[in-house]
């Protein structure tokens, strides 16, 4: 049930803000990139990841600079993550944010996964790409908005929270991190570095009655997502085979076939049957 890869249209709004900062057209970067504007109108639209990447190598062919990325920081935090800030940002411990962290970001993104590791007295937070490797603006981007976030949760400078930070080589913000203090090295993808006794530090905005709150209203999205995805899946079985409803809906953990068929008719106007049949 993985659909294609994508990023959200708040993370798209947020790059096109920072070009028109930097004097690039936006017109002209959709126009190469081939994304519509009726994908960023939505709060919670997907784009797909191609045409992000696209849009990344046309703003670097347009003149922005290898910096380009790091420089997304302010809006990444403000725009792009919004209520996910606020769960990371309520709950008690870093090792309860970054569960949230890792656990919901496929909502923000499916193009990059977030994996944190623990061994010999370290956590590493590692952001692989799903796909081919992300271009480097994105993933500086993400890098340096995880260590200030982190930093800033904790109250603590990002040299007092991070061992070191691995960067792939095109990154450029290893001169940021360097120029706090931060070890840089090389690697195959960013991976943030910090002591394993700092995941159980308490957080300076935990609060939570908030972090519940918001942890519900995520909680309830990643189901609706997903039984979104299921009646995608449902619309291929349809089409590709002759099983029948009843068994696509057991297949899909309905209990009754009848819940499927009200919830396939809700989300695409029609029954399986009807869609089926072509009606």
């Amino acid at each position: 049930m993985t659909c294609q890869p994508f990023i959200s249209s708040a993370f798209t709004r947020t790059i096109l803000s920072h070009a028109r900062q930097s004097g690039l057209c936006q017109d002209q970067l959709l126009q190469r990139a081939g994304i519509c504007l009726s994908l960023l109108e939505g709060q919670d639209l997907h784009v797909p990841a191609h045409l992000v990447e696209r849009l990344w190598n046309e703003c670097e062919r347009a003149g922005a600079g290898e910096s380009f990325g790091c420089e997304l920081v302010n809006g990444m935090a403000t725009t792009t993550l919004r209520g996910l800030n606020i769960l990371l940002d309520s709950a008690a411990t870093l090792r309860a944010s970054l569960a949230c962290f890792t656990d919901f970001l496929p909502r923000v993104t499916n193009y990059v996964v977030a994996e944190l590791e623990e061994g010999e007295g370290q956590a590493r937070l590692h952001l692989r790409s799903a796909g081919r490797q992300a271009h480097f603006f994105g993933l500086d981007a993400a890098t340096l908005t995880l260590v200030r976030n982190i930093a800033r949760r904790l109250g603590r400078a990002p040299a007092e929270v991070f061992v070191r930070v691995h960067l792939t080589p095109q990154q450029a913000a290893g001169q940021w991190l360097r120029s706090v203090g931060i070890e840089v090295l090389e690697g195959a993808h960013p991976c943030l570095s910090l002591p394993a006794a700092s995941l159980d530090e308490p957080l300076l905005g935990a609060n939570g009655f908030l972090h519940q709150s918001m942890l519900r209203h995520w909680q309830t999205a990643a189901a609706q997502q997903s039984r979104s995805d299921s009646l995608e899946l449902a619309r291929h079985w349809l089409t590709a085979g002759d099983q029948p409803i009843e068994r696509i809906a057991e297949r899909l953990g309905y209990r009754q076939a009848s819940n499927f068929i009200r919830a396939f008719r809700k989300r695409f106007g029609v029954t399986p049957k009807q869609f089926r049949l072509g009606v």
